[in-house]
């Protein structure tokens, strides 16, 4: 009796981390034990680290899952012990009143938070392709630069020369669009992107010497692009979330939150309104952020991948990313009704992550290093 079965050897990328896992890792789940039983069903023998899982099973630990647990539990903490007598709120010079102080600490804590899980889902989305730790330093030189004069500069540069601020405040509608585009979309989204640009052009820098010097200078090299580099569009996307958590953070925090509290007649009602701009802000415009940064980052991160076509990749991801971003903003000044504005707004929304969500499927297609960073993870899963 003939057996004929047709195999199909097309090469295909792996859609998902878990079926990189189980195309190259997955145990025989056809191979029977003498009672019949598949692998997944054989007997073990009870040990200490079955009994205590934590003593043995480091799965958990080294995927990263237990994090937003632990975030949680340390932002309840922080929360319990407000006011820190170290940190101040300074406004028009002087610090500010301490129950306002004390607000202004809560929605710190809180804002980060947002920020952490917002980033935290979309690394996970993306296979885990940077560590935490590069996150938030990409988050706090964003930050960083934002108090510095070369924020000021930038902002005159987009702002007063080109002028997006005389357009914005056009009776023109289509002035009014050009003005977003071009002050805060283009002026945001590019000096976002400022810490990716350096990342990736020391990616390349890097990558180039370590093929051209001697073993150990070429592994260390090679370490520092594996650990702190912008290798491909995975990276750019993770990173440019990052970097626009920072944005974020600062705008909310050091702009509109200490605005709000000092226009209140009374310090419990400024407090009141500053929390509900935080979370209208907050959880709106933290994504909204992370989306477009995130998007360009996936330009950024493909002209990494393709340096021949990084004049096309980078002003086409720029643009991509303040049109977003300038269609937001300019919903808010043309729109006066809140209800009106909202549809458009979700509309936006959905639309900007819906790009950010096939970038990243489409940069999982295309990625070097994904299906094997899978497969290193499922192997660590089945040894744990």
């Amino acid at each position: 009796m003939e057996y004929n079965r047709s195999i199909d050897v097309t090469a295909r990328p792996p859609s998902s981390c878990e079926e990189a896992a189980h195309e190259r890792a997955a145990p025989d789940e056809e191979t029977l034990d003498f009672a019949g039983s598949t692998s997944t069903d054989a007997k073990f023998k009870l040990s200490l680290d079955i009994v205590f899982p934590l003593l043995g099973g480091r799965s958990a630990l080294s995927h990263e899952y237990l994090l937003p647990i632990f975030a949680s539990l340390i932002v309840a903490l922080m929360l319990m012990a407000v006011p820190f007598p170290w940190l101040h709120l300074m406004m028009e010079g002087k610090p500010a009143p301490p129950e306002i102080n004390q607000a202004w600490q809560v929605f710190s804590i809180l804002a980060i938070y947002i920020a952490f899980i917002t980033n935290y889902y979309i690394n996970q989305m993306c296979g885990r392709a940077r560590s935490g730790l590069l996150q938030a330093l990409v988050s706090v030189v964003t930050f960083w630069l934002m108090t510095t004069r070369f924020w000021n500069y930038w902002y005159d540069l987009f702002y007063l020369v080109i002028p997006a601020q005389g357009l914005e405040n056009s009776s023109n509608a289509l002035a009014v669009i050009a003005g977003d585009v071009f002050g805060t979309g283009l002026g945001e989204e590019g000096f976002k992107a400022l810490p990716l640009m350096g990342l990736a052009l020391l990616t390349v820098a890097f990558a180039f010497l370590s093929r051209r010097t001697g073993h150990r200078t070429s592994v260390f090299l090679s370490g520092v692009v594996e650990h702190f580099g912008l290798r491909e569009p995975l990276d750019g996307i993770v990173l440019g979330a990052a970097s626009g958590s920072g944005f974020f953070i600062y705008e909310t925090l050091v702009q509109y939150v200490p605005k709000v509290i000092d226009n209140a007649k009374h310090p419990g009602i400024g407090a009141f309104d500053a929390l509900v701009q935080l979370l209208a802000r907050g959880l709106p415009e933290l994504t909204a952020h992370a989306a477009y940064s995130g998007l360009f980052g996936y330009f950024i991160g493909l002209s990494v991948l393709r340096p021949g076509l990084a004049v096309l990749l980078i002003p086409l991801g720029w643009l991509s990313a303040a049109v977003l971003h300038g269609a937001w903003d300019a919903t808010s000044d043309l729109v006066d009704s809140v209800l009106n504005g909202v549809p458009v707004h979700v509309v936006i929304g959905v639309l900007s992550y819906a790009l950010l969500a096939g970038a990243i499927f489409k940069a999982r297609d295309i990625s070097p290093s994904f299906a094997q960073r899978c497969v290193k993870f499922r192997s660590a899963a089945l040894a744990a």
